[in-house]
């Protein structure tokens, strides 16, 4: 009753989810508690998608989220946390709440995960949301929601078409994937500073179209192995793997299953710096030695067809085009498809500069 009241008077309400929402099946009920309360949403990285009406949903928060979006939500008044565990990414190592904000917690753990709750339910995510939906029919809505221009929150820096260094933009080239892909993708990610660009660029539907098996396990080397999985657990789709040059290099033994297994429903971006980038942006910047943490310019569309895919070195946006004709072939016909971008790593994704900052 407590929370219901504090929803009942918010002047901005704000709902944010995690996967346990998602495994409790809360989507529809938490859609319709923001609509009884005028709430703008949002979810962690693995509860994307979960809220059903994207028009005044702000994506993702913490380091992967829109810089604007997040500014939004530090003008919460009210915030209601739902199967999340508000780890220090998802809390912007603290700073994604305002101090004034008054934070709510549901979830079934024993007790509140972070030191800024100041109210915590133990209950299921669906069975809470359903419950104060009931208390709040009778609600006005904030207007909160409609106030804001959310899309324009959304916006992520576009990039260009080439970093200063001649190489590919990281940021120009996730928004032009993003453009390209097969709609029916699930996304599997391995471990490493490109982590960022997916998460902020590639639109995801649901919770389980986007599997961060590096994030996981704090390993990289997981995502050609982890292919084989996720052609096997959802053979309808086509199952795009995320990775970087280390630790596409550190599995490679595994390229020539997941071609085996996902054929023409497989493919992967390669994000390739020629470097362990995320060791270069924490550790070298504090002045340890640079050189182990390079790797000469691997050729991954070399590797491809080795092992019978189809390899593009993707060096600017045009040679991109073949993935737009890749996504209207017949699935059954065309062949695994192994993206070689040959990136820049002088440009940083915002959730390590996060890091960078707060280690300093």
């Amino acid at each position: 009753d407590r929370l219901a009241a504090a929803l009942r008077s918010a002047k901005r309400p704000f709902l944010l989810a995690g996967r346990g929402a998602w495994l409790a099946g809360a989507g529809e009920a938490l859609g319709a508690l923001a609509d009884a309360t005028g709430a703008l949403t949002a979810s962690s990285a693995l509860g994307r998608g979960v809220f059903p009406d994207q028009r005044f949903d702000l994506g993702v928060t913490g380091g992967f989220g829109a810089e604007d979006a997040m500014e939004l939500i530090r003008e919460a008044d009210v915030a209601v946390v739902f199967g999340a565990s508000l780890n220090q990414f998802t809390m912007r190592f603290g700073a994604l709440f305002a101090p004034g904000t008054q934070v709510f917690q549901i979830d079934v753990t024993p007790a509140a995960t972070h030191a800024h709750v100041s109210g915590f339910v133990r209950a299921d995510a669906r069975l809470a949301a359903e419950a104060l939906v009931s208390r709040l029919q009778d609600a006005e809505g904030s207007g909160w929601r409609e106030s804001v221009d959310v899309a324009a929150a959304r916006v992520y820096d576009s990039g260009d078409d080439l970093a200063p260094d001649g190489r590919l933009d990281p940021r120009s080239a996730a928004r032009r994937i993003a453009e390209l892909l097969p709609e029916d993708r699930v996304v599997v990610s391995d471990g490493g500073h490109f982590i960022g660009w997916a998460n902020m660029y590639w639109p995801v539907a649901s919770p389980d179209r986007m599997m961060m098996i590096g994030t996981a396990f704090q390993a990289i080397g997981q995502g050609w192995p982890s292919v084989v999985g996720a052609t096997r657990a959802r053979p309808e789709a086509t199952v795009v793997l995320t990775s970087g040059d280390g630790g596409g290099l550190m599995a490679i033994a595994d390229l020539e299953s997941a071609v085996r297994a996902a054929g023409g429903r497989g493919m992967a971006v390669i994000w390739n710096d020629a470097a362990y980038g995320a060791e270069v942006n924490l550790y070298g910047l504090k002045g340890l030695a640079r050189e182990p943490m390079l790797i000469p310019q691997v050729d991954f569309s070399a590797f491809a067809a080795a092992v019978g895919a189809e390899g593009v070195a993707v060096r600017t946006l045009a040679d991109l085009d073949r993935l737009a004709s890749w996504t209207a072939e017949d699935p059954d016909t065309r062949p695994f498809l192994v993206l070689d971008l040959r990136i820049s790593g002088d440009v940083i994704a915002p959730y390590q500069e996060e890091i960078i900052r707060v280690n300093s």
